[in-house]
């Protein structure tokens, strides 16, 4: 349990842990600590390669979905929290980034790979270990999707999900009839009742009463009728030691937490007995009382969200009026929780319209770069150039908040920490960047939505893109949710430079836009079903992040310079395989008739399995809610740490872009919308690697051995059993390769966005995917590979 284990020992011993028919919560309303609750499920979610695949389980929809369904069948209503922004940190951001465990376990997946390359054994267990947990924030906005689609409650506390739980509970104020969570709940004020555990299977559920703990604290002491006020039993927890999202260090090893309670009503209060105790080695006791009333300040006086709309501390006003030195609070809120930010955002991040990462930049004025999925040279350098772009999206806020706000300008440029730096970095404070008013009107958009056979076309940046030039106007406030949509799409691709800005001539000072050559890129596709992959494959060419080559592992590591070395820079006599470092690339595997040629052929053909499978795994892929035991790629999940990167940087503009519109009050659309906007903009939902997968399979030859294309689908079908529907998705993935032959095309008319070493790859790469697809699928006659062409050429 998170709080120490004196405090289970003492439920135990006293008997204060409560258990009840779950019949008794029947009708009820709970509001569940989601981080927690994630936690307990993990197990139910356990999946060897999900780390490895990118994306999230694929068992997650299902597991959730079994436990909500035990809940309605229950008849009670749960309300899922999780937490919000985090604290001010007290320690050093180099120690944030330099994680000692998150470099544990990056090399504990290094060495599964290793494993896994040199086919020693099974490495399903060592990827289990080396896995990263299903709480992490990255899935939290997977939860919420699941949560949405299941017409489930959930709130996003504006900082801590306990606090806003506990809030829930005032008499006043009360929402929800109880709570759920870890036992830290109980510190809390209001919290009168704490569910710990629902054991649905035995139709009962554990629970405790701070009443009850806090009488059996004082049964033994010299004065058993006292009675442990609410703020001495806070500090009586923390004197004995947190050990979970709240951290705190025991003060004094030993104490059990039935003698810190009467200790304390013999002081009063937790500062005096602080300072009464003798020096030992380690902080001074002035530190340990500073650092105690720091902790208890975040619990008592944590900002939550009220019921007018409102972020305010919880406590704050109570503790203003109290003359108690021990309620005082310590220190500016500001110290605590950084810079107030408007109520406007903190609703935004409530309902999931906005991550906390951009807002966590803002806040603490620093970006902050921990160790990741696959630490590679192209990574940093992708990092590198994206970092203009995520530091303007940052200032699009503060430009916003300073008009409100003097203090977002009156501070020094934001800083970047990086894993593979020692230091900070200064980050240049871009211009500043004004949203345009262009938009497509309401009653234009009406109209061009219609399609010929009466569907609806969807409002993507294709969409946008396309009645930009001839039904864009000038429009200062959108009065509908379609309105908002398009203009979040247009301003979004007018920062990324999709659009052109003039002036109509000498004579005009009328402003006169038009569609740049990533725009015309896009336009040329008219691919709607790809529109939001379209995009994030021209911004991987504009970065240079997509290539050919093998990628060159690093480690996570400052100290460490070493790199892995190209396996065909040492190239093997003609017939021998090539050597390979086993840590980092799998044996060499390719066409028979490649397997016989020279290694300046092999090179060029895995080079080509590389682009086409990178290219590939952009695609979400049909999948069952079974777990993973087929292959994987380090390479495709080096690929998918770039494409993530830049796929989170895209979706964090979207936010942005959307969150200024509304700061400026150029909508007036009913609030009721406001829900609606995480899922109808783009990339909210990451790919994982297995359309990458299969399809690099087949460039190496896999199943051609095969004598028809029927039965070369059932072996892909027999070693893929998660695909759902492999002939779609295969199918699927031309429609989507054709649409990047285009973009490639019209992209290739800039001579600095394509480099001439991917062009030579990418001229090869056409022919051989429709020599080597056309054996499992029918491509239709005018894209199925020459007659001539039966096998790969020598």
């Amino acid at each position: 349990m998170p709080l120490d284990a004196s405090f289970s020992t003492f439920l135990d011993e006293k008997n204060l842990l409560r258990t009840a028919p779950l019949s008794k919560l029947k009708g009820t309303r709970i509001a569940i600590d989601a981080h927690h609750w994630m936690k307990v499920l993990t197990p139910k979610i356990s999946e060897p390669y999900q780390a490895v695949m990118g994306g999230v389980p694929l068992t997650m929809e299902k597991a959730i979905a079994q436990e909500l369904a035990k809940f309605k069948k229950a008849e009670i209503t749960p309300i899922f929290v999780f937490n919000g922004l985090p604290m001010i940190l007290t320690q050093s951001p180099q120690q944030l980034v330099q994680n000692p465990f998150l470099l544990e376990i990056y090399d504990k997946r290094e060495a599964a790979w290793q494993v896994l390359h040199e086919n020693k054994q099974s490495c399903k267990q060592l990827f289990e270990q080396a896995g990263s947990t299903i709480t992490s924030s990255e899935f939290q906005h997977n939860l919420i999707r699941i949560l949405r689609e299941n017409r489930v409650e959930f709130f996003k506390a504006p900082y801590m999900a306990w606090a806003q739980m506990a809030y829930w509970c005032q008499k006043k104020e009360r929402c929800v009839h109880q709570v759920q969570g870890p036992n830290e709940l109980i510190m809390f004020e209001h919290v009168e009742v704490l569910i710990l555990d629902f054991r649905f299977e035995m139709q009962e559920f554990d629970y405790i009463i701070k009443s009850e703990i806090k009488r059996a604290l004082m049964q033994d002491s010299p004065s058993p009728d006292t009675v442990l006020t609410d703020s001495q039993f806070l500090d009586c927890c923390l004197l004995t030691g947190l050990k979970g999202q709240i951290k705190h260090p025991k003060h004094f090893n030993h104490v059990q937490f039935v003698k810190i309670a009467q200790t304390l009503q013999k002081f009063g209060n937790a500062c005096d007995f602080i300072m009464s105790k003798p020096p030992v080695e380690g902080p001074t006791n002035q530190q340990l009382s500073k650092n105690h009333m720091r902790i208890r300040a975040v619990i008592r006086h944590s900002v939550v969200f009220t019921l007018d709309g409102q972020c305010l501390p919880m406590t704050h006003a109570a503790a203003r009026e109290s003359g108690d030195e021990n309620e005082r609070v310590p220190c500016n809120l500001s110290d605590l929780w950084g810079h107030r930010l408007p109520n406007i955002l903190y609703f935004f991040l409530c309902i999931g319209a906005i991550q906390t990462q951009v807002l966590i930049n803002v806040v603490q004025n620093q970006m902050i770069e921990t160790i990741p999925q696959m630490d590679t040279e192209d990574y940093r350098h992708l990092l590198q150039r994206i970092l203009p772009l995520r530091t303007q999206i940052a200032h699009q806020l503060i430009q916003q908040l300073g008009e409100r706000d003097e203090k977002y300008f009156i501070r020094g440029p934001m800083t970047c920490w990086r894993w593979f730096h020692s230091t900070q970095a200064p980050i240049p404070q871009p211009p500043p960047i004004k949203l345009d008013e262009w938009n497509i009107m309401h009653h234009d958009i009406k109209k061009l939505t219609k399609n010929a056979n009466g569907t609806d076309a969807k409002l993507d940046f294709l969409f946008v893109v396309k009645h930009f030039a001839k039904n864009a106007s000038l429009e200062k406030t959108y009065i509908s949710f379609e309105e908002v949509v398009c203009a979040i799409h247009l301003k979004a691709l007018d920062l990324l430079g999709y659009f052109t800005h003039l002036h109509g001539g000498p004579e005009s000072n009328e402003p006169a836009s038009g569609v740049s050559g990533f725009s015309e890129a896009l336009l040329k596709t008219d691919a709607p079903e790809f529109s939001e992959y379209s995009v994030l494959l021209i911004e991987l060419f504009r970065t240079k992040a997509l290539t050919a080559n093998h990628f060159t592992y690093m480690r996570p590591d400052p100290s460490s310079v070493s790199k892995s070395a190209d396996p065909w820079q040492t190239q093997p006599p003609q017939g021998a395989v090539n050597p390979r470092d086993l840590k980092h690339f799998p044996q060499l595997k390719l066409p028979a008739v490649y397997m016989q040629t020279s290694p300046a052929q092999q090179a060029t053909y895995e080079s080509c399995c590389l682009l086409i499978s990178r290219i590939w795994s952009l695609l979400p892929m049909k999948l069952s809610d079974l777990a993973w035991f087929s292959d994987v790629s380090k390479d495709l999940l080096a690929f998918n740490t770039i494409v993530k990167a830049l796929h989170k940087t895209l979706r964090n503009l979207i936010e942005v872009v959307a969150a200024v519109l509304f700061l400026e009050s150029r909508t007036s659309i009913d609030p009721y919308h406001y829900h609606e906007l995480p899922q109808v903009l783009p990339f909210g939902q990451e790919s994982n690697t297995a359309m990458g997968i299969v399809i690099d399979y087949i460039m190496r030859g896999g199943g051609s051995d095969h004598s028809t294309r029927a039965a070369r689908i059932s072996h892909l079908k027999n070693k893929y059993p998660c695909c759902a529907d492999l002939e779609a998705d295969l199918r699927k993935g031309f429609r989507f390769w054709l649409t990047v032959e285009t973009i490639y095309a019209e992209l290739c008319n800039d001579n600095q966005t394509i480099p001439q070493t991917l062009r030579e790859i990418f001229d090869y790469s056409k022919s051989m995917l429709r020599i080597m697809l056309h054996r499992f699928i029918d491509l239709g006659a005018e894209k199925s590979p020459d007659d001539n062409y039966t096998d790969p050429p020598h």
